[in-house]
């Protein structure tokens, strides 16, 4: 049993970490913390505008009639020189710049050879991303991830999320509280660097997305280490109810409100119970969040009677997540299938079948 769900988890993170892994020589590390160090705080990730490099590819759609030029649209791929050659107007260098900039620049130079050019540059694929990743992760260094191409463009860019499963995912002591992404301002933009604390408790449980910004070429990400002086004890104590999210196989998997004091199995048949043939009672996940960002993670067999001396019923804290793991048939039945919630995301950052 182990050892297949062990062979199912590899299989899901084969199908996100296709790329090998390539260590950060101590030299680039150092200056990959002095980036850390010197950049400005900036929380405007998500707002940043896609900079353009070798290997982005174009398309230009012309809007009317241009009679000096017959193609109405044509495609053009940025090459290693950052420079693309372009029909009519020749070979034109976009390396660093904004999508916005280079229209601005495509549509001067047309504008010496046509009257009143008017197109539409759009981005149909994106390039590689290269990015670094240190600290309380699995396996830290440099990746490269590719970008796909599917029917929006929005999923063609890969995201923090991405990049925590391409590096093995999180260890025991990472703090999801504090996750610090450094990025390159463009030289058009003054230069620098700048950079972001990210939340991934917020983007789980409450469903922030700006928690996981799209990725950019060079990007630099530190998984900071939790605080052992700030293990305190949650405390529920003025709630009369507390959220939990329960998932996997049960018949009505989501977000719950129960009583403050209700019990794992309690939760799980608020959530519906575990559904038929699929759900494997003898393996139970609960992940809890600690008040210093670190998570722990065990396993329960709810199948136990409660009259075993050894059976374990936790009382549930406020932002628990459950999991009702599936059998090997069921697995077997759904391996090609991605998983789709922020909340067994984060089971697959912990690579739970350990």
């Amino acid at each position: 049993m182990y050892l297949v769900a062990k062979f199912f988890l590899i299989l899901y993170l084969f199908s996100s970490c296709i790329f090998p892994l390539e260590i950060i020589p101590k030299e680039n590390n150092d200056n990959l913390i002095k980036n850390l160090n010197d950049a400005n705080s900036d929380l405007s990730l998500n707002n940043d505008d896609y900079i353009l490099g070798p290997g982005d590819i174009f398309k230009i759609d012309f809007v009317g009639n241009n009679l000096l030029f017959n193609e109405n649209n044509f495609q053009f791929e940025i090459i290693k020189t950052g420079s693309a050659f372009i029909p009519l107007i020749g070979e034109v260098y976009l390396d660093g710049l904004s999508i916005s900039e280079s229209y601005n620049i495509l549509k001067s130079k047309f504008a010496e050879e046509l009257i009143n050019p008017e197109f539409n540059l759009t981005l149909i694929s994106g390039r590689s991303v290269q990015f670094s990743i240190v600290g309380e992760v699995r396996s830290p260094g440099i990746y490269t991830l590719s970008t796909v191409q599917p029917d929006s463009l929005e999923k063609k860019f890969k995201r923090v999320v991405d990049a925590l499963l391409e590096s093995g995912g999180l260890t025991k002591n990472s703090n999801i509280r504090n996750i610090e992404l450094v990025r390159k301002i463009p030289e058009s933009k003054g230069g620098g660097y700048k950079k972001a604390q990210l939340d991934l408790y917020d983007l789980v449980f409450n469903g922030n997305h700006s928690q996981n910004p799209i990725l950019f070429d060079g990007d630099f990400i530190k998984v900071n280490k939790v605080d052992s002086l700030g293990r305190l004890p949650k405390t529920n104590f003025t709630n009369t109810l507390i959220e939990v999210q329960v998932v996997g196989e049960v018949a009505k998997p989501g977000k719950i409100l129960i009583k403050n004091g209700t019990q794992l199995t309690q939760a799980i048949y608020y959530a519906g119970g575990p559904t038929d043939l699929r759900s494997n009672t003898k393996n139970v996940e609960l992940l809890r969040t600690n008040p210093n960002g670190s998570i722990t993670f065990k396993k329960y067999n709810t199948k136990i009677k409660n009259k075993n001396p050894n059976f374990k019923n936790p009382i549930l804290e406020d932002g628990d997540i459950i999991r009702v793991s599936p059998t090997t048939f069921a697995k077997a039945s759904d391996i090609i299938q991605a998983t789709a919630t922020p909340a067994l995301n984060i089971f697959a950052l912990y690579r739970l079948f350990e």
